[in-house]
């Protein structure tokens, strides 16, 4: 009985998340899966929210996917390759909160997407996942015309260490203040 209730309850919320009209009820339905454990079904519907157009809602999807740990994942890797930039964006930063090793490839591969946004995300990932495969290619994004790239990109340095000399020359010639303070940051200075 049990078992019928809560797969009652799982398509419910399913539901809610493909066709509510308001945003917080799909937001609150894509928490609610992801508390869940994620069964097929939800997984495919908190993908599809992935690609919903309220930020909240994608948010809220990106977190219960990661909450759905291994199954979760597959959906999030699958997603970094997405047309639409946003849900690359939350999916690298899904990718990052799950701090797989495994997945510290393809967010190096998001480090030259066309979109400002996902290089900060696949920076941020990658910093957070602290792997020194990284190292190498998060380089190049301390040079990044978008200036919060680069601050992911120091930051994810510092994180990850050994590349003081980068830092260093980075900072040298840094236009922007907050990029400054991350590399000051990175570099363990005040």
């Amino acid at each position: 009985m049990a078992h019928e209730q809560n797969a009652l309850a799982e398509e419910a919320l399913t539901l809610a998340l493909g066709g509510a009209d308001e945003a917080r009820i799909r937001r609150m339905a894509s928490f609610l899966l992801g508390q869940a454990g994620g069964s097929s079904s939800s997984v495919e519907a908190l993908a599809a929210g992935l690609r919903d157009p309220d930020k909240g809602v994608r948010a809220g999807a990106m977190q219960a996917l990661v909450a759905c740990g291994q199954k979760g994942l597959s959906v999030l890797l699958a997603a970094l390759r997405d047309p639409d930039w946003r849900v690359r964006y939350r999916a690298a930063e899904g990718l990052g909160r799950l701090g797989e090793r495994r997945t510290v490839a393809p967010l190096i591969r998001a480090l030259a997407d066309e979109k400002d946004h996902v290089r900060y995300m696949a920076a941020r990932a990658l910093g957070q996942i602290a792997d020194p495969a990284a190292r190498a290619p998060l380089l190049p994004l301390l040079r990044d015309p978008n200036p919060p790239a680069r601050k992911a990109a120091a930051t994810a340095l510092g994180q990850i260490g050994g590349a003081e000399a980068a830092l260093e020359e980075a900072l040298a010639d840094e236009p922007s203040g907050a990029v400054r303070r991350a590399l000051r940051d990175a570099l363990g200075r005040p």
